[in-house]
C-alpha cells in the first residue's frame, strides 16, 4: 500500500513509510495529473496540454514516455509496481482512491455529511488534518495553478464544515483558536469569519467578534472593492443589538431551519428551462469531473459554482452541456435564466424581473407575488426548501445581479458564468471553475466530433493550420467547424484561405452577433472604464506571450500602482488573465483584436511612444540582471535610459536570474517587435543582453533565431561593429549546436569588420571562439595559438576581467596539451585575478580547469576538490550555466571512476545526464554509455551505490 500525498508538497511514501524521490518537477506534474483521477485514463494530448500549459517541447511523446518509466519504477520502489498503465489513448493511476490523500478527505467528508453530530465532527477533523501546506507544491506551470487555487476554495469549504459542525455540538469557546488561525490564512472567506464570530460572541467577546467584521470589511473593500455579504452584515447587527438567539445551538444539518412559505402552494409543477444541448460537444474532462463533485457535494448544503473565463471561451456551453447531464440529480426541477450582462443592447436583466420568471415556472400566481427585489428573493427561498434544483444563471454582469436569485436550501445547486471573476461571491463560499484555451488535442477532438475523423484525416495539415489560427478559442472552432460542416464537398484547405481576414481574426461567422468574433469581444471592451480600454488596446501592441507589471507600465505610461488597478480591472472582465503573480497574459485572438482597436483609436505617435517606453525598459532592465549576474564581459554600456524610464533594480544574482527567466519569452518577441518596427538599435542591443542569458541556459535554438534578427538589424543601422558582434554571437551560438562550418564563416566575417574598425576586444573575442572551434576539432595547438592571441588583445585593453579568462584559457590548452605545468602557472594567474575583480563565472571556469590538469596528473582528491568548487559557483545565480555545471559533472565522474569510486562517479553522470538530456545535448549518448559500463561492475561493500 502506498501513500500519495497532494495537499501539500507532492510526497509518495512506501509501505514502510518511507520517502520516495519523485524526480524532476514536470515529472511530478505528470504524476499529479494522473493522481486528481486515480483510476481514470487520462490522454496523451490532456497529459501534454496539462504538463507544458501548451509548450510542448519537441518529441514530447518521448519525454512522457521517459517520465512514465521512471515513475515505473518508483512505485517499484514503493510497493506497487504495476501503478501506473497504459491505456486507449493515454495513461492512469491504477491504485485505490484512499492512497491518494485528496481522495482520502474527500470520502471522509463525504460519510461526515452523512452521519452528522459528534462523528461528523471527528470525520472532518481528519480530513482537515490530512492538508499539509499548499496543495501542489513544487508543481509547475498553468494546470497546477489553477488546480491548486481550485483546492485551496475546497479547502476553505472543508473547514467551514468542520468548525461549522464543532459550533453545531456545542464546542464553542473551544474552537476559537482554530477558527481564528484559519481565518488569519484565509482572510476574504466570509463563511469562516462568520463561524469565528458566532463562536466568540457565544463566548461574551462580542468586541473581538466586532473587531472580525471590521477586518474583513476593510480587506474586502481594500483589495476586492466589495462590501461583505448580506450574511456577515446581518450577523454584524445581530451582535451589535445583543440578539440573544445568537446564544442558541443551530439545528442539526439533517433538520435544516426554514422560512415560512405562507399562503404558497408547494410547487406542483416541475420546471426544465435548460436551453437545448450543444451537439458535438468535446473536451473539458477535467472541468466536468470538477462540476460532477460539486453536484455530489450539494446534497446537504447549497452549493454555487462561477464558470468563468474570456469571451467565447465556452463558459455556456459547457454549463449547459453538463447541467442536461446531471439533469436526472435534481428531481425538483432545472432553472436557466441569461442575464445578459454584456449584452450589445445594454439591457441586462435585473433581479426581480429573473425572480418572477422563477416564480412563474413554478406555477406561483402573479398576485401572490410581494413588491420588491426583497421580498421576491425570499418567497424563491422559500419555496426551495426542501427541493433539489438546478439553477444555471448565464452570462452575470456582477455579484449585485445575482445574490438575490441565489438559493440557501441544502441540495440545490447553482451554477452561474461570467466574464467577471466576482470575487466577492467566492469570499462568500462559491467554487471558482475558470476556463482556459483549448490545447492542441482538445481543438481536435471538437473538430472530429463536429466534422467526423475521416474529413480530417484527409487533410492533416490544414487541420494544424485551422487549429493555430483559432488560437484554441472554442467559439472561433466552432463557427469554423459550422460552416465546414455546411459544405461537406469542400476539402478543408479551402476553408483556410477564407479563415482570416486581413488583421488575422477569424472572419467566418454564422450569421447573428453571438458567433462574430468582434461583436463577442466587443461586449467585454465596452464595459471598461476609458482608462482601462486604453490598456486593453496598447497591449495589443506588445509581442510577447506575456506581460509584467513593469512592462505594462512602461507600455501604458502610468505608474505601477495606477497600471495594477487597471491590469485588475481586465483582469476581472477575463480580458486578460493573471496566470502567475505579477504576469498577464491573453489569448492570440484577444491580442489581435486589441492591436486592430489601437489602429483605430490611438494614433500612430502615440502608438510609436508606447513601443519605445517598453523596448528601453527591457533593454535597461536586460543590462542591470546581466551586471548582477556577471554576464557582462563583452558588453558595452548602453545610452543613458528615457526620462521616464524605471529599469528593474535587482539586490542580487537569484532575483536577475528570475527577472530574465521570467521575461524570456517576452523579451525574445520584444527584439524581433523592435526589428519590425523600424528600432533597430534597441534590437540589437537587446538581443545581446538576451543571448547571452540563453547561452549560458542552453537555449542554443532560440538564440540562434534571436542573432539573426539583431545581425540583420545591425547590418541596416549600417553599423560595422555592431553587426561584427552580432556575427560573433551567433558563431559561438553555432559551435554549441555543432554547426561548425558555419560558425567558421561568421568568426572570418566578424574579424574582418572587427579589424577594420580597430576594435580590440572584438578581435580578442574571435580569436577566444576560433581556439574553442579548433579544440572541439582536436587541434590543440592551433587552439593555444589564438587563447595565446586572446590573452595579448585583453592585455592591451587593459580589462583584468578579460585577462584572467584569457589565462584560463591558455590553461586549459596547456592541460590539453599534457603541459600541465605551464598549465598550473596560467591557472593560479587567472584564479587570482578573478578573486580580485569578483569574477565568479570566471572563477568557475578556472577551478574547473585545475580540476582537469590534477586529473590528468593523478592527483584524484585535488580533482575532486576542484571540481566540487567549481559546481558550488556554476549552480549559483551569479555563475549559473548548465551545460558548464553538466561536463564539469562529467569530469568528476570520470575522476570518482578512476579513483576507484563507481558510486560516486555514477551519482555524478547521472546528474550530468540529466542536464544533457534537458538541453538535448549530444553528449548525452557518450555518457550513457559510461553509465552503461560501470552498471556492470560491481559496488564495493559498504559504497552508497
Amino acid at each position: 500500500m502506498v501513500d500519495l500525498r497532494l495537499l501539500g508538497s507532492v510526497e509518495l511514501r512506501g509501505e514502510a513509510g518511507d520517502g520516495i524521490g519523485l524526480g524532476a518537477p514536470q515529472q511530478r506534474c505528470l504524476l499529479a495529473v494522473l493522481a486528481m483521477s486515480p483510476g481514470r485514463t487520462v490522454t496523451m494530448d490532456s497529459l501534454v496540454d496539462r504538463v507544458w500549459d501548451r509548450r510542448a517541447p519537441h518529441h514530447v511523446r518521448d519525454v512522457v514516455y521517459t517520465y512514465v518509466s521512471r515513475l515505473r519504477r518508483v512505485f517499484r520502489q514503493a510497493g506497487a509496481p504495476t501503478a501506473v498503465r497504459r491505456a486507449d489513448g493515454g495513461y492512469l493511476l491504477d491504485i485505490p482512491a484512499d492512497q491518494v490523500d485528496l481522495h482520502r478527505g474527500r470520502a471522509l467528508a463525504r460519510r461526515a455529511r452523512d452521519e452528522g453530530g459528534h462523528p461528523a465532527v471527528e470525520l472532518l477533523r481528519e480530513a482537515t488534518g490530512l492538508w499539509r501546506g499548499t496543495p501542489l507544491t513544487g508543481v509547475p506551470g498553468d494546470w497546477a495553478a489553477r488546480t491548486r487555487a481550485g483546492l485551496v476554495q475546497e479547502r476553505v469549504t472543508l473547514l467551514t464544515e468542520r468548525f461549522g459542525a464543532e459550533l453545531e455540538t456545542g464546542r464553542r469557546a473551544e474552537v476559537v483558536e482554530e477558527l481564528s488561525g484559519a481565518v488569519v490564512e484565509h482572510p476574504l472567506a466570509e463563511p469562516l469569519t462568520a463561524l469565528l464570530m458566532r463562536a466568540l460572541s457565544s463566548a461574551g467577546r462580542q468586541a473581538d467578534a466586532l473587531a472580525a467584521y471590521e477586518a474583513i470589511r476593510r480587506r474586502l473593500r481594500e483589495e476586492l472593492g466589495e462590501e461583505p455579504g448580506s450574511v456577515l452584515r446581518e450577523l454584524h447587527l445581530r451582535i451589535l443589538r445583543r440578539d440573544p438567539e445568537l446564544d442558541r445551538h443551530d439545528a442539526p444539518r439533517s433538520q435544516p431551519l426554514r422560512a415560512a412559505v405562507g399562503t404558497v402552494d408547494r410547487p406542483a409543477v416541475r420546471p426544465a428551462q435548460l436551453p437545448p444541448d450543444v451537439t458535438g460537444f468535446a473536451g473539458r474532462d477535467e472541468e466536468m469531473g470538477c462540476l460532477d463533485s460539486l453536484s455530489n457535494a450539494a446534497t446537504e448544503t447549497a452549493s454555487t459554482c462561477v464558470v468563468v473565463g474570456t469571451a467565447g471561451i465556452g463558459k455556456t456551453t459547457l454549463a449547459v452541456h453538463w447541467a442536461h447531464g446531471a439533469a436526472g440529480r435534481f428531481p425538483d426541477g432545472q432553472l436557466y435564466v441569461n442575464l445578459r450582462g454584456f449584452d450589445p443592447s445594454g439591457t441586462a436583466v435585473e433581479p426581480d424581473q429573473a425572480l418572477r420568471g422563477f416564480l412563474e415556472a413554478f406555477g406561483v400566481r402573479e398576485e401572490q407575488f410581494p413588491s420588491g427585489t426583497d421580498g421576491l428573493s425570499a418567497l424563491f427561498r422559500s419555496l426551495l426548501a426542501d427541493q433539489r434544483v438546478l439553477m444555471v444563471l448565464d452570462n452575470a454582469r456582477d455579484l449585485e445581479q445575482i445574490r438575490p436569485l441565489l438559493p440557501a436550501a441544502p441540495g440545490c445547486l447553482t451554477l452561474v458564468t461570467s466574464r467577471h471573476q466576482l470575487p466577492g461571491l467566492l469570499t462568500a463560499g462559491a467554487t471558482q471553475l475558470g476556463l482556459q484555451l483549448f490545447g492542441p488535442g482538445e481543438a481536435r477532438q471538437l473538430l472530429v466530433h463536429r466534422l467526423g475523423p475521416d474529413r480530417l484525416d484527409d487533410d492533416p495539415g490544414a487541420v494544424d493550420e485551422i487549429v493555430a489560427r483559432c488560437a484554441g478559442l472554442p467559439l472561433a472552432l466552432a463557427v469554423v467547424a459550422a460552416h465546414a460542416a455546411a459544405r461537406p464537398g469542400f476539402p478543408l484547405r479551402a476553408l483556410t484561405a477564407e479563415l482570416c481576414d486581413e488583421d488575422g481574426l477569424p472572419a467566418l461567422y454564422g450569421g447573428d452577433a453571438a458567433t462574430d468574433i468582434r461583436a463577442v469581444f466587443s461586449w467585454s471592451y465596452h464595459a471598461l472604464s476609458p482608462e482601462a480600454a486604453r490598456v486593453f488596446r496598447l497591449t495589443g501592441l506588445h509581442a510577447g506571450p506575456d506581460l509584467g507589471l513593469g512592462a505594462a507600465a512602461h507600455l501604458a505610461g502610468l505608474p505601477r500602482p495606477r497600471t495594477r488597478a487597471l491590469l485588475a480591472e481586465l483582469t476581472r472582465a477575463s480580458l486578460l488573465s493573471e496566470h502567475a503573480p505579477g504576469r498577464f497574459s491573453s489569448h492570440d485572438l484577444l491580442r489581435t483584436y486589441a492591436a486592430e482597436l489601437a489602429g483605430h483609436h490611438d494614433s500612430a505617435p502615440a502608438r510609436h511612444a508606447a513601443l519605445t517606453r517598453i523596448l528601453d525598459y527591457y533593454l535597461h532592465s536586460a543590462h542591470t540582471a546581466c551586471l548582477a549576474t556577471g554576464i557582462h564581459l563583452y558588453m558595452e554600456t548602453p545610452g543613458p535610459p528615457l526620462p521616464a524610464t524605471t529599469p528593474e533594480r535587482f539586490t542580487d544574482a537569484a532575483r536577475a536570474v528570475e527577472w530574465f527567466t521570467a521575461e524570456r519569452r517576452a523579451l525574445a518577441a520584444a527584439v524581433g517587435l523592435a526589428a519590425r518596427s523600424g528600432l533597430d538599435a534597441y534590437a540589437v542591443q537587446l538581443s545581446r543582453r538576451l543571448c547571452t542569458y540563453l547561452d549560458r541556459q542552453g537555449h542554443w535554438h532560440e538564440q540562434t533565431e534571436l542573432l539573426d534578427s539583431a545581425t540583420q538589424a545591425a547590418a541596416r543601422l549600417g553599423d560595422p561593429v555592431e553587426e561584427a558582434r552580432g556575427l560573433a554571437d551567433l558563431a559561438r551560438s553555432c559551435i554549441r549546436s555543432e554547426r561548425f562550418e558555419q560558425a567558421h564563416h561568421h568568426l572570418k566575417q566578424a574579424l574582418v569588420l572587427f579589424e577594420e574598425n580597430k576594435d580590440t576586444r572584438g578581435r580578442a573575442r574571435v580569436h577566444n571562439y576560433c581556439a574553442y572551434l579548433h579544440e572541439l576539432h582536436g587541434a590543440y595547438d592551433e587552439a593555444l595559438r589564438h587563447s595565446l592571441r586572446v590573452l595579448e588583445l585583453e592585455r592591451a585593453a587593459g580589462n583584468p576581467s578579460g585577462v584572467a579568462r584569457a589565462l584560463n584559457s591558455v590553461g586549459w590548452r596547456h592541460v590539453l596539451r599534457g603541459d600541465h605545468g605551464q598549465a598550473l602557472a596560467y591557472l593560479r594567474e587567472a584564479l587570482a585575478l578573478q578573486k580580485g575583480c569578483d569574477d565568479r563565472y570566471g572563477a568557475a571556469l578556472t577551478l574547473d580547469s585545475l580540476g582537469l590538469a590534477y586529473h590528468h596528473m593523478g592527483d584524484w582528491q585535488r580533482a575532486t576538490d576542484y571540481y566540487q568548487r567549481a559546481l558550488r559557483l556554476l549552480q549559483s545565480p551569479a555563475a549559473a550555466d548548465r551545460l558548464t555545471a553538466a561536463t564539469t559533472l562529467a569530469r568528476l565522474g570520470d575522476t570518482h571512476r578512476s579513483a576507484g569510486e563507481p558510486a560516486a562517479a555514477r551519482d555524478a553522470w547521472q546528474r550530468a545526464l540529466r542536464i544533457f538530456d534537458e538541453l538535448r545535448h549530444p553528449g548525452a549518448e557518450q555518457l550513457r554509455a559510461r553509465l552503461v559500463r560501470i552498471e556492470a561492475l560491481p559496488v564495493p561493500p559498504g559504497s552508497a551505490g
